[in-house]
């Protein structure tokens, strides 16, 4: 009994072990990601641009800036960046909004509420539709110019 107790000790030390190996040690690795958003080589500011991991890993947004730039920044807020991976790119014309945050309201939002019309393609406006895939990558600059077409 003595031999059994033992051996089934060693197993379990084994297993949490290996299962400790799989993780990575700590989970998934997010990398500084930042770029530019132009429409006609013209930098669109007020974008939302999500980027959404097609495997493991939370998703980064950010909203652009005057001269077009953003600078990703995880669902929870606390990171700075994006997950390593291929990504589906989600843009979001937020001047057509009427200047109030939605939050997570926004997420499936597709259309206008203020009768402007979207500056760029609905094609990009959800993880569904969006023909956009960008890479980030371990030891890139990870910086990224997407250019849109319009409407």
């Amino acid at each position: 009994m003595l031999k059994l107790v033992r051996w089934m000790g060693r197993v379990c030390i084994a297993a949490c072990a290996f299962s400790m190996l799989g993780c990575g040690g700590g989970g998934v690795t997010i990398v500084p990601t930042e770029g530019t958003v132009t429409l006609d080589g013209k930098p669109l500011e007020r974008i939302m641009v999500e980027f959404w991991p097609e495997a493991e890993g939370p998703r980064s947004f950010a909203t652009t800036d005057d001269q077009g730039h953003f600078v990703l920044t995880t669902d929870d807020g606390k990171r700075n960046g994006a997950a390593l991976g291929p990504h589906k790119v989600v843009l979001k014309d937020l001047s057509t909004m009427n200047d109030k945050f939605l939050g997570r309201a926004a997420e499936n939002e597709t259309s206008s509420s203020n009768g402007k019309k979207p500056r760029i393609s609905g094609k990009y406006s959800l993880p569904s539709t969006t023909t956009m895939t960008k890479v980030v990558e371990k030891g890139k600059d990870n910086v990224f110019a997407i250019e849109v077409e319009k409407k």
